[in-house]
C-alpha cells in the first residue's frame, strides 16, 4: 500500500447527500481512496450548501467546497424514467449507497433498498436521517441544531442562571453522524465481501447524538433526576471556569483541582494570604464560596493577555488554556507542524485552507486532499466508460433533460 488515500480504492459509492453530515461523510471515503459518485440534478435536486454565501456558481459556495473534497459529480435527473434506470444500473456496478435525505424520498422514486438489490443482492446502504427512518417523527426534516436542540444538549450546556436555552452553534449531531457513517460503512462492506449479502444501516442522527450525554439520560432513568444546566461549574475545582482577559473577547480557562494547585495558584496571582483565608482553606469551602473566588480569579486576570495567564498558570502546575478563535487555531504550532490544514491555492474561489480528517497514519506519505468535481462534470465519463453508452445517446439525454 503507497498511500493511505488508497485503503478504500475499488469501493464505489453512490451519494445522494445534502447539507453536512452526510456530504462530509462522502467526502472521508473518498479522502481514503473511495470512487464516491455525488448524485444532484437541478431538477430538484441540489445540495442546499451550494446555495450557502454570495456567490453566482453553485461550485463556488465555500461550505460545499469543505464538505465534498474528493468526490465526484453526476447531474442526473431523478424524476426522469430514464434517470432513475441509469441509477440501478450505476447500482449494480456498486458497493455501497450513502444518503442522508428524509426517509422514503428514494422510494418513491423508485430507488428503494428492495429496488436496488433486485440489481444488487451485496449492496451495502447507509443512511443518516435525523430521526431514523421508522417511527412518529421519522418523516421530520432535520438539520444539526434541530438535533441539538432535542436531544438536550441546547438545554444543558448553558449557566444555571441563564432565563432561556443558549446552547452553542456546534452542530454536534452532524460531526457525530459523519464519522459513525463512514465506520458502520466498512464494517458493512467487510460483512458483504464475506457473505455476499448486502445490509442496511438505519443510523438516525438523534440516536448517535443521545449516545454521547448517556450518564445524563442514566442519571434520569436511574435517580429520577432532572438534570439542570452546570455551566462552568464544577464539584471537583475551584475555581475553574472561563476567565475574561486582557483584550477584546479574550479568555482563558483555569481549573484548580486541589490543594496543592490552590497554593500554587495562589503565589501565581501574588494572593500568599489566601491560602489561610478561611473560605477557600479546603475544595469544599472554595467549592461553596466559588462566587467570591471568580470575582478575585477574574480581577487578576483582566488585566493580562490570555497567553500570559495560561503560561504563568501552566508553568506553575495549574491546568489553563487560552479559548481559541479560528484565527488562533489556524497559527497554531500544534496543528501546522501536524500539516492539519490542506492548502488549495487554485481554486474557484480563491486560496484558502481546510482542515484535514483527524487521522495520521504514520509513516506513510498522503496523497493531498482533492477539490470536488465541478457540477456534472464527471457525466460522460460515468456514462461512457463505466456504463457503456455512446457519445450521442449521453448528448441525447442531456438534450431531453435527463442530464441537468
Amino acid at each position: 500500500m503507497e498511500t493511505p488515500n488508497q485503503i478504500l480504492k475499488g469501493v464505489r459509492i453512490l451519494a445522494f447527500t445534502t447539507g453536512y453530515a452526510g456530504p462530509y461523510a462522502g467526502r472521508l471515503l473518498a479522502n481514503y481512496g473511495a470512487e464516491v459518485i455525488k448524485i444532484e440534478s437541478r431538477k430538484g435536486g441540489l445540495d442546499t450548501f451550494r446555495h450557502y454565501g454570495q456567490h453566482k456558481d453553485i461550485d463556488e459556495a465555500p461550505r460545499f467546497i469543505e464538505c465534498n473534497l474528493g468526490v465526484r459529480s453526476l447531474a442526473i435527473n431523478l424524476k426522469n424514467p430514464t434517470g432513475t434506470r441509469l441509477i440501478r444500473e450505476l447500482a449494480g456496478k456498486s458497493d455501497a449507497i450513502l444518503q442522508n435525505f428524509r426517509p422514503r424520498v428514494l422510494d418513491k422514486l423508485g430507488l428503494g433498498d428492495e429496488d436496488l438489490r433486485k440489481v444488487n443482492p451485496k449492496l451495502v446502504i447507509v443512511k443518516l436521517p435525523g430521526f431514523g427512518t421508522e417511527g412518529p417523527k421519522s418523516s421530520y426534516g432535520t438539520w444539526g441544531f434541530n438535533l441539538t436542540a432535542f436531544s438536550g444538549i441546547t438545554y444543558l450546556w448553558n449557566h444555571p442562571e441563564q432565563d432561556r436555552p443558549i446552547g452553542s452553534q456546534g452542530v454536534y449531531p452532524d460531526h457525530l453522524g459523519f464519522v459513525l457513517g463512514p465506520t458502520m460503512m466498512i464494517a458493512a462492506l467487510l460483512n458483504s465481501r464475506r457473505s455476499g449479502k448486502g445490509v442496511t444501516i438505519d443510523l438516525a442522527q438523534i440516536e448517535g447524538t443521545a449516545a454521547v450525554l448517556g450518564t445524563t439520560y442514566l442519571e434520569t432513568s436511574v435517580n429520577g433526576d432532572d438534570p439542570k444546566p452546570r455551566g462552568n461549574h464544577y464539584a471537583l475545582a475551584a475555581p475553574h471556569g472561563v476567565y475574561r482577559c486582557q483584550g477584546d473577547d479574550r479568555w482563558c480557562v483555569i481549573s484548580v483541582r486541589d490543594d496543592d494547585e490552590w497554593r500554587n495558584f495562589c503565589r501565581v496571582v501574588g494572593r500568599g494570604d489566601l491560602v489561610s483565608d478561611r473560605r477557600f482553606t479546603t475544595l469544599q469551602l472554595r467549592v461553596e464560596n466559588r462566587a467570591a473566588l471568580d470575582a478575585m480569579v477574574s480581577e487578576w486576570t483582566l488585566a493580562r493577555p490570555a497567553e500570559e495567564v495560561m503560561t504563568r498558570c501552566q508553568a506553575a502546575g495549574v491546568p489553563a488554556s487560552v479559548v481559541q478563535t479560528g484565527a488562533d487555531l489556524l497559527k497554531d504550532p500544534q496543528l501546522r507542524h501536524r500539516n492539519y490544514f490542506s492548502a488549495f491555492p487554485d481554486s474557484l474561489i480563491g486560496s484558502f485552507e481546510i482542515p484535514r480528517s483527524g487521522f495520521l497514519f504514520k509513516g506513510v506519505p498522503e496523497d493531498p486532499l482533492k477539490l470536488p468535481a465541478r457540477f456534472g462534470s464527471d457525466n460522460d465519463q460515468i456514462l461512457g466508460e463505466l456504463l457503456g453508452y455512446d457519445k450521442a445517446t449521453i448528448e441525447q439525454w442531456r438534450q431531453e433533460e435527463v442530464l441537468t
